[in-house]
């Protein structure tokens, strides 16, 4: 019979141990989103603001996942450049499918503000989650 008690203790903890650690988690993600709307604002061409009144942190997958958009129409551009001076980061070819057009005959370079932001940012809370582990 002690032993069944022993077990539900030890289910009990593990369970305990298992919210900290997603509250842990769900911390550092929030962190880590804000942060990087806070960096890619200071890191984001200045014209007349509104590129920079565009970025915004939003919290999605009921706090385990993070969103930063830019929400003008030349945010991409911006980002990744045009014409022959567009500049994909490798893993980034996705996001910048949509935006890649060829034909098109200005060249603006490339002023990331958003992508190193958010790499950054995330590696500074994978080692921060390290960190705890310990």
């Amino acid at each position: 019979m002690s032993a069944f008690k022993n077990l539900n203790i030890v289910k009990n903890e593990l369970k305990r141990q298992g919210k900290q650690l997603e509250n842990k988690v769900m911390t550092e993600i929030e962190i880590a989103g804000r942060l990087t709307e806070m960096d890619a604002k200071i890191a984001a061409p200045k014209d007349f603001g509104n590129l920079t009144a565009s970025i915004h942190y939003e919290r999605t997958k009921a706090g385990m996942g993070a969103r930063i958009t830019a929400n003008v129409f030349y945010a991409p551009y911006q980002e990744f450049g045009t014409g022959g001076s567009v500049s994909i980061p490798n893993g980034w070819e996705k996001v910048a499918a949509p935006f890649k057009k060829g034909g098109n005959k200005i060249n603006i370079p490339a002023y990331p503000f958003l992508i190193p932001s958010a790499i950054k940012n995330y590696e500074r809370m994978i080692q921060r989650l390290k960190l705890t582990k310990k």
